[in-house]
């Protein structure tokens, strides 16, 4: 995991660090930094028990992907996004996340999957074991949201936007079209 500088905000004997994150929800797409202690790894944040009701990016910016909208990025001081409404969220390119598991592992495989929202499509890999499926792997998952990997992510009708990719994601498959 990659982080960026440290930063002057109030927490009292621990360090704090910003990280850029890129943050999708049915509205659009929103980027900025976020600013948390130097024990959390950033891109977890949404995955534990303490899970915060909103997410605050700084010096954030947002695109509201509409199927025939070309927008420009409106900018923003602050954005809070109510954690709910998250439907995906990865570090923002160049910067990488540390793998969740172990390459070696064996009796794993990398099953492709593509998810929808709106006119975003994500494409990427998840991670199964090998004597399984992904559509079973999808309806015995208990947790909110799901890694997935080696991702690349397009706008369906706006061209001009350049395919975002991110070697990790976490994604809310509840709420997504799911295409095997």
């Amino acid at each position: 995991m990659e982080t960026t500088a440290k930063t002057e905000q109030p927490f009292v004997g621990i360090e704090k660090v910003e990280t850029p994150m890129m943050v999708y929800t049915a509205q659009g797409l929103i980027w900025g930094n976020l600013y948390h202690s130097s024990m959390i790894q950033p891109s977890r944040i949404l995955l534990g028990v303490t899970i915060p009701e909103y997410l605050p990016l700084e010096q954030a910016q947002v695109i509201f992907m509409e199927p025939n909208y070309v927008a420009k990025p409106i900018k923003h001081r602050q954005i809070l996004i109510p954690t709910s409404t998250i439907l995906g969220y990865h570090l923002m390119p160049p910067h990488k996340d540390v793998l969740d598991y172990d390459p070696t592992e064996p009796n794993r495989v990398m099953a492709p999957l593509t998810f929808y929202t709106g006119a975003i499509k994500i494409q990427g890999n998840i991670r199964i074991s090998e004597v399984t499926d992904a559509k079973t792997t999808l309806e015995v998952m208990k947790a909110a949201y799901l890694t997935m990997y080696q991702v690349e992510i397009s706008h369906l009708t706006n061209t001009q936007m350049a395919p975002i990719r991110a070697g990790q994601a976490y994604f809310r498959v509840n709420s997504l079209l799911i295409a095997l």
